[in-house]
């Protein structure tokens, strides 16, 4: 079962209650946890590389933070990991993130696949229709992709690997390039599955992951 990024933090807000940890909670009419997620998830991308930030009104442990919200997640949402933070990284900075895409090949197409992934690579620019606040405008998707390449290839399918845009800055999905490669290679793919692997800052020459 997926559910939609707004569903996990209400999943969040209820955890910290039932886990009677010390939140903090912004001040006002209506006071809120203080809480900070990475960008949304797309419902149906599964991940193991999401990060929330949150403070606390007491000082406690972060591996008690982790086993007290474990002991109350529902299954299939888990904390891996739990540190202090020391704020050089806040999560609104983070402009990256690596995703697999698992596809079906019954037709036997991986040639003009990688011609297709060649295509976008070489290219200075592919417009899409984006929707926004004040309507329809094109945007051009090339300054969003990082890179993108055939990881694997055997008789489950092909697996792609992409490292795109997230952020403030801009970001792309993973189905929008599918749906740009499918465009370019004249055929349509079945995606078996989205995988979000990592998100980090991404400064041009190395990756920075939160703390």
């Amino acid at each position: 079962m997926f559910i939609s990024h707004l569903d996990v933090i209400r999943v969040f807000e209820r955890a910290f209650r039932r886990a009677n940890l010390p939140i903090s909670y912004t001040k006002g009419f209506n006071p809120r946890p203080k809480m900070t997620f990475t960008p949304a998830l797309p419902v149906g991308t599964t991940s193991c590389s999401e990060y929330m930030d949150c403070e606390f009104d007491e000082e406690i442990l972060p591996r008690d933070v982790m086993i007290r919200l474990n002991n109350v997640l529902p299954i299939g949402i888990k904390i891996l990991e739990a540190e202090v933070a020391d704020n050089k990284l806040p999560l609104s900075s983070l402009n990256a993130a690596s995703y697999v895409v698992s596809i079906e090949d019954g037709s036997n197409n991986e040639a003009k696949l990688r011609n297709a992934i060649k295509e976008v690579e070489n290219s200075k620019e592919i417009f899409i229709e984006k929707q926004s606040k004040s309507g329809a405008k094109q945007v051009n998707i090339i300054p969003l992709i990082y890179s993108i390449e055939v990881l694997e290839s055997n008789s489950e399918g092909i697996k792609i690997l992409m490292k795109l845009s997230i952020g403030q800055e801009g970001s792309i999905s993973p189905s929008v390039i599918i749906s740009v490669l499918e465009r370019i290679a004249g055929f349509e793919f079945e995606i078996n599955y989205i995988f979000r692997r990592e998100i980090y800052y991404f400064d041009g020459n190395k990756k920075i992951f939160p703390i």
